[in-house]
């Protein structure tokens, strides 16, 4: 297995927000452009530093999770899953709760692996923060009153503010990439242009658990970006073409961009989001900090349902090759059902469509095993 040499990219041109016009400044945002496309294209995921996001902020985040959704820690002791169960406003998570005990979600489930392994990371989510003082919106976080649970909302609120604001001028670069106005992502996707965060912690590994089953399964994200910081090692992608596993390292205080599916149909395939899995924590385990953009879904106080905007090829871009130059047919990307792949997606009905299809199969699963205990 060898360590992965992904582009690593400064991005602070974009968080400055440069216009045309400003000289050397709009020069220095045309080559970071140039320096994306080629990025994109030849990996589909990169680390960027000028991000804005401080080092501190980082490390006060990362620890705060660890402490809170450790095995044995408060999370587990003060019963947060309970509690989010008595506060919890029926509809206003979409499928996705603050908290979610280890083992209580399976990655490789949602993205159709029926038998993908369990696996043991418990997970905070966090919706934009604005939201809960929204009187038309329903309130999405439910945030654990106890002093744990208001020392883990402190740095993860924070650390939400600077990675949304690093999630955009990302897109305003990569807008730009597509050979769009800067604007085109945010116009695509608006009114659902907030990112939610996932605070995780990989359990450590147990004696005489498997070796070769991955930690998260591999999959690819649905949405346009996701936004990753981490306290060690434990990513691998699938380079374009390949069929190894390559280890992710990138430098202290980068933050790992995996591109997701809405770049591969916005370029009817010429761009691909990269595979990815996270391989079993070590005895010390493993915390990360995911911002999953543009997947802050706001569930109206009225009832009413969201938005859809359809995502669909752009066109004008050139065609599908693999890296020897040979090109290659996209076929879409793959729904829950088996060799069923769609080439368009309405968003956020798509998403909506996968998390009710999961919760037919874990019912049915539920069902099939009372069934066989009852015939025994």
């Amino acid at each position: 297995m060898s360590n992965s040499s992904i582009p690593v990219i400064d991005m602070s041109p974009l968080m400055t927000r440069c216009v045309e016009g400003q000289g050397e400044a709009a020069s220095e945002t045309q080559e970071l452009v140039s320096v994306l496309s080629s990025a994109v294209a030849s990996h589909g995921i990169f680390a960027i530093v000028g991000h804005g996001i401080p080092q501190d902020l980082m490390t006060t985040a990362l620890e705060a999770t660890k402490f809170a959704l450790e095995k044995g820690g408060p999370a587990e002791i003060e019963c947060w899953a309970e509690h989010e169960a008595k506060a919890r406003i029926v509809g206003s998570d979409g499928g996705v709760p603050s908290f979610s005990a280890a083992g209580a979600e399976n990655v490789g489930c949602f993205y159709g692996n029926a038998n993908a392994p369990k696996e043991l990371v418990a997970k905070f989510t966090v919706f934009p923060p604005h939201w809960d003082s929204n009187p038309t919106l329903l309130k999405a976080n439910v945030w654990p009153i106890t002093s744990a649970g208001q020392t883990l909302r402190r740095p993860l609120e924070q650390y939400f503010a600077k990675v949304q604001c690093a999630s955009d001028a990302l897109h305003r670069g990569l807008s730009e990439c597509l050979g769009r106005p800067r604007t085109f992502i945010e116009e695509s996707l608006t009114p659902h242009t907030d990112g939610a965060l996932r605070a995780m912690r990989y359990q450590h590994k147990e004696e005489g658990s498997e070796e070769m089953a991955p930690a998260m399964a591999a999959h690819k994200d649905l949405n346009t970006t996701t936004l990753l910081c981490s306290d060690a090692p434990g990513l691998q992608f699938q380079p374009r073409g390949s069929e190894d596993w390559v280890d992710v390292i990138v430098p202290a205080g980068a933050l790992i961009v995996n591109l997701g599916q809405f770049f591969e149909i916005w370029t009817g395939g010429a761009w691909r989001a990269t595979p990815h899995r996270v391989i079993k924590a070590g005895q010390h385990g493993r915390t990360s900090l995911a911002f999953f953009s543009n997947t802050g879904i706001a569930r109206s106080s009225d009832g009413s349902t969201p938005k859809d905007r359809r995502i669909e090829p752009i066109g004008g871009l050139s065609s599908d090759s693999d890296a020897d130059g040979e090109t290659s047919a996209w076929s879409g990307i793959q729904t829950a059902v088996v060799g069923e792949a769609r080439k368009s997606i309405a968003w956020p009905a798509f998403y909506f469509e996968r998390v009710a299809d999961l919760a037919s199969r874990q019912q049915a699963n539920i069902e099939g095993v009372q069934a066989g205990r009852g015939g025994a």
